[in-house]
């Protein structure tokens, strides 16, 4: 899938950067930093975060390293998209205004026959597309959307069980789901893990009818 975009919602960006599997995570499609997009707001957003202290409260994600590996991208704003499909899906729901941003974008230039595909973490903003009014965008997005729990089995797939446990399981607060498949108090075995990545994957797709990249098979 070389050539292509690959735009990345905030969510994947803090988790993938606070387990280290960024840039791991780049690599299996073999992207490189000049076809990854994200949200011109991620850097105002977070940047703020980190320099604010909360001892009582510490931030879960690793921010300095979210930041640092997004320095580079590309960024997408309001003034980017096709205003019709964002006016359209700001009225769903549930499609936060980055979100909205986001499919918008990836929708457009699928339609323009750019290949583009979206890296999220909001499963409630997808299973909230299923509805008819966003039939002339979604239609665009069919197969084009990968979730984490495709991105860690497909990381896994390609460097091995015990490499991304190493990253995941020290860092598993980041996500709940992630937290119950990885092991609360002891790290879950491999076939556990792969069972439950794919268990979830099969429930979303059920939930988000062909908006998933179909992987793995079946």
């Amino acid at each position: 899938m070389t050539g292509s975009v690959y735009c990345l919602d905030n969510d994947i960006i803090l988790k993938l950067a606070t387990c280290g599997l960024f840039e791991k995570t780049l690599n299996t499609f073999g992207v490189e930093i000049n076809q990854v997009k994200i949200l011109e707001t991620f850097q105002y957003k977070f940047k703020r975060q980190a320099q604010q202290k909360r001892k009582r409260n510490p931030v879960k994600y690793n921010l300095e390293d979210a930041l640092s590996v997004v320095e580079t991208c590309d960024k997408i704003s309001i003034n980017n998209i096709n205003q019709e499909d964002f006016i359209q899906l700001q009225k769903i729901e549930g499609i936060d205004i980055g979100e909205a941003i986001l499919l918008s974008y990836v929708s457009y230039l699928n339609k323009q026959n750019n290949l583009s595909y979206l890296l999220t973490g909001d499963k409630r903003c997808l299973k909230n597309l299923n509805v008819p009014e966003t039939n002339q965008i979604t239609g665009y997005l069919e197969g084009k959307i990968w979730c984490l729990e495709q991105l860690i089995l497909k990381d896994i797939e390609i460097y091995g069980f015990n490499c991304i446990q190493e990253k995941v399981y020290p860092f598993r607060d980041c996500d709940t789901n992630l937290k119950l498949i990885f092991g609360y108090s002891r790290e879950s075995a491999e076939q556990q893990v792969r069972e439950a990545l794919a268990t979830e994957i099969r429930q979303l797709r059920k939930e988000t009818v062909n908006l998933l990249y179909p992987y793995p098979q079946g």
